[in-house]
């Protein structure tokens, strides 16, 4: 009765945060997708952003699985491509509720927090990088980085690299879950007619790119120091070293 009790409590909790973070991340969309030029520079933003981060994941590509994960955290939790998919959150939590496990609920509440988290930086970012420039023109990493420390602290970006890491391991966890693994398959086709193409498509990735990875443990560590250093670099390396030519995308 006891254990019952507590799961129960989880599952409200973990609803809840759901719920909340799925709010925040939308209202953080409608303040870019509500005006076309804001839309379009956090467009060019975003995409720039990818680009700049990538290569700082370079050794990664090296290994499939890896490379798939580092793609899935930068640009499936981080990226501006993904709005379809919060609303979609928005729409059926109470199925997900009733159909998911309370693990599952707790990733994909860690998920929300860490893209509206993510999201509130970003646009932050993009808006003061435009008010000096056209983003759609290109961007340098000595503008970029300037922007960030006017906007972000190297102590967020950390709380953020945690949050990412224990949304790692509890994804480690899932992946062994059979049954999670049954359920997303047999709701491919009806997630998809019933318009929820968008959210089964994001719950999919994630479950197959961490059930590739052959240590997940490994990565996750590998991961955190290397996206540590870059946001030490980003917001701690002398802007005089930093590279003030605007390019359109770093490769």
């Amino acid at each position: 009765m006891h254990n019952n009790a507590t799961v129960a409590t989880n599952s409200r909790s973990n609803a809840d945060r759901l719920r909340l973070f799925t709010e925040e991340s939308i209202a953080v969309h409608e303040q870019y997708r509500s005006d076309a030029e804001s839309l379009r520079q956090f467009r060019h933003f975003i995409k720039w952003q990818v680009a700049y981060l990538m290569p700082f994941f370079s050794e990664f590509e090296t290994r499939p699985d890896t490379a798939a994960a580092v793609e899935f955290i930068v640009s499936d939790l981080m990226g501006s491509g993904i709005s379809a998919r919060d609303a979609d959150v928005a729409r059926i939590i109470p199925i997900m509720v009733r159909l998911l496990p309370d693990n599952a609920l707790q990733a994909l509440a860690a998920a929300m927090e860490l893209n509206a988290r993510t999201l509130a930086i970003n646009l932050a970012n993009c808006r003061e990088l435009s008010e000096r420039i056209d983003i759609s023109k290109g961007v340098s990493e000595r503008d970029y980085c300037a922007a960030f420390r006017r906007t972000t602290t190297l102590d967020e970006c950390l709380d953020l690299i945690d949050l990412t890491i224990v949304l790692g391991h509890t994804l480690k966890r899932l992946v062994r879950n059979r049954l999670l693994r049954m359920t997303l398959h047999a709701m491919h086709y009806p997630a998809h007619a019933a318009g929820f193409g968008a959210m089964q498509d994001f719950l999919e990735k994630g479950y197959t790119t961490f059930h590739a990875i052959d240590d997940v443990d490994d990565f996750l560590g590998e991961f955190a120091e290397r996206i540590t250093a870059v946001f030490t670099r980003i917001c701690e390396q002398p802007l005089a070293d930093l590279d003030p030519i605007p390019v359109r995308r770093r490769v």
